[in-house]
């Protein structure tokens, strides 16, 4: 039988092409959020600095008084903090496995900051801290789902189209 012009047979190179661009998105999603956290490189092994126990130093304004709030450090060191901690890849991939399930987890789910940070501050500044760090954190995890999310539908819909025209165009021609 011969096969007319019109119907090209399907080959494995253009989906073998189609994978590898939506591997190479893909990837590039996962690794832009770790490459948006150079906080992370900058932290050193070393251990954290003693604190003194004897008398302040002379010229210390507050003495032994507890030193005042500043809200907007602690609101800039929360928002640092947990875009520091967030797990963008894990968020990433709940996205994309667990679909709209994964960004309503993302939503829910509450990060807490580490008992360490906390340690010796006022309780003005652990509500201010304590408030901003999930707030922001909870944004981040969701902001992560949605990509993955978003990453998923597109690649789908990406496939059902190539499919749907690949089925249309491969239909034989009877004269």
């Amino acid at each position: 039988m011969i096969r007319p012009a019109s119907v090209r047979r399907a080959g494995g190179g253009k989906w073998l092409g189609t994978f590898a661009i939506v591997a190479l998105l893909s990837g590039a999603m996962i690794v832009s959020p770790l490459l948006e956290h150079p906080v992370q490189a900058q932290q050193s092994w070393a251990p954290p600095q003693q604190q003194g126990w004897g008398p302040p130093p002379p010229g210390a304004p507050y003495g032994y008084a507890p030193q005042p709030v500043d809200t907007n450090r602690a609101i800039m060191e929360a928002t640092a903090d947990a875009q520091a901690d967030e797990n963008g890849a894990l968020w990433f991939f709940a996205g994309c496995i667990l679909g709209i399930i994964g960004v309503v987890i993302a939503y829910v789910a509450e990060p807490t900051p580490p008992p360490q940070r906390l340690m010796g501050k006022s309780p003005e500044y652990l509500s201010v801290y304590t408030t901003t760090y999930s707030g922001q954190g909870r944004s981040a995890q969701l902001h992560s789902a949605l990509w993955g999310f978003g990453t998923v539908v597109v690649v789908f819909v990406a496939i059902y189209v190539i499919v749907i025209v690949s089925l249309t165009k491969s239909q034989p021609v009877y004269q």
